[in-house]
């Protein structure tokens, strides 16, 4: 064989070994991507199978995702159950803690609205077609590129889920790909702690009100006695009737009563600290009580006679606008001072007194009882 021709073959048969080299390096490649994407679907499962509280299922899930998706910013928004508007559940990277959007409404409301998977390889290109946003309403316009995922449940799209890489083709069609598959186990693990978080809602609620149930009640007043045994500050039980309710119930109809009942609460939570301290529920019945950690009988009494007041010239929804539907409510405040201590039998007793105070002295008006004592005064 010619020179020439040795050499052509050896050049041949390297090139064919570099080939398979190449060939063999591009495998491993997709083996470990393969074996990673493995691994992120596995541990998803026993993430979601193992958690019930959403926003530590959402904060487990994206830690996993982001060790093989190299995004910087990431949202999750649910849509309500009357299916009216999104809800921003989850986010990372972002600058925002609360956000509500309609249906329809930028591209988490678009991938809702239609139910379709998104990826957009260059932010540049789609701020210029669409001006709009991709993750949240004023927020700052950047290049680079975008995955939204669209969460379905038995074919109905329950929330989106999207993220940003600030590099063009930063999140590729691959990546869109991958996430679509993972998008089946997140919807499912989403909508199991929005079950648990319902059900778990239903146990400590009253399903009129929304206020608290008894159980609740009773378990929050023990825990704020013990609290308030070691720390030695003030803590008031206000108990709160509606007058003649048989006779409102009598007049109007049941309906128009459960619509005074839910009125009522939501006077309750709106003239007490119900966004904070104190704890509004509903004790059964046209009874309710609030619960006041850290507030003194004085200033008990004054959010006591708040409410008595704005119950008084409040006017109450009913069917027939023709009739008045004004109430009135009996209130007793009971309050442990600092060198006091009472069971939980004994607060709920002497708030229970000072209301019954209030009714027998004609109604609508606060009453109330020191601790230690079996003295109530109006």
């Amino acid at each position: 064989m010619a020179d020439n021709q040795v050499t052509e073959k050896i050049a041949q048969l390297e090139q064919e070994l570099q080939q398979s080299r190449n060939h063999e390096k591009a495998l491993g490649i997709l083996l470990e991507k393969k074996l990673n994407e493995l691994y992120i679907h596995y541990h998803i499962s026993r993430t979601i199978g193992s958690l019930l509280d959403l926003q530590e299922t959402l904060s487990k899930v994206t830690e996993i995702i982001q060790k093989t998706l190299p995004f910087e910013r990431i949202s999750v928004y649910l849509v309500d159950e009357k299916r009216e508007y999104l809800s921003l559940a989850f986010s990372k990277g972002l600058q925002i803690q609360e956000m509500r959007l309609a249906i329809g409404e930028g591209t988490p409301g678009r991938i809702v609205e239609n139910g379709e998977h998104v990826h957009i390889h260059d932010l540049s290109i789609f701020y210029k077609t669409f001006n709009d946003f991709i993750h949240y309403s004023g927020e700052e316009k950047r290049g680079g590129s975008y995955v939204g995922i669209a969460l379905k449940v038995h074919n109905v799209t329950i929330g989106v889920i999207g993220m940003d890489n600030s590099s063009q083709y930063g999140l590729s069609v691959d990546d869109m790909d991958f996430m679509a598959i993972l998008s089946h186990q997140l919807a499912a693990g989403i909508e199991k702690s929005l079950l648990f978080e319902k059900i778990q809602h239903m146990s400590q609620h009253d399903g009129l009100t929304s206020l608290f149930n008894y159980r609740m009640f009773r378990e929050r007043l023990q825990q704020e006695i013990a609290r308030r045994n070691r720390t030695r500050k003030p803590l008031s039980l206000l108990m709160l009737d509606i007058d003649h309710f048989k006779q409102f119930n009598d007049t109007y109809g049941h309906q128009a009563g459960d619509e005074l009942l839910k009125e009522l609460s939501a006077i309750i939570t709106r003239q007490s600290r119900s966004d904070s301290l104190d704890i509004c529920c509903r004790y059964g019945g046209e009874e309710f009580v609030v619960i006041m950690p850290e507030l003194e009988l004085h200033h008990a009494m004054v959010v006591a006679e708040r409410i008595r007041k704005s119950v008084e010239e409040h006017h109450f929804t009913l069917q027939d606008a023709s009739r008045s539907g004004k109430v009135t409510v009996s209130l007793g405040v009971a309050s442990l001072a600092e060198n006091e201590d009472m069971t939980i039998e004994e607060v709920i007793k002497h708030a229970d007194e000072a209301l019954y105070l209030s009714k027998r002295n004609g109604r609508n008006r606060v009453s109330y009882l020191p601790a230690n004592t079996e003295n109530p005064r109006c």
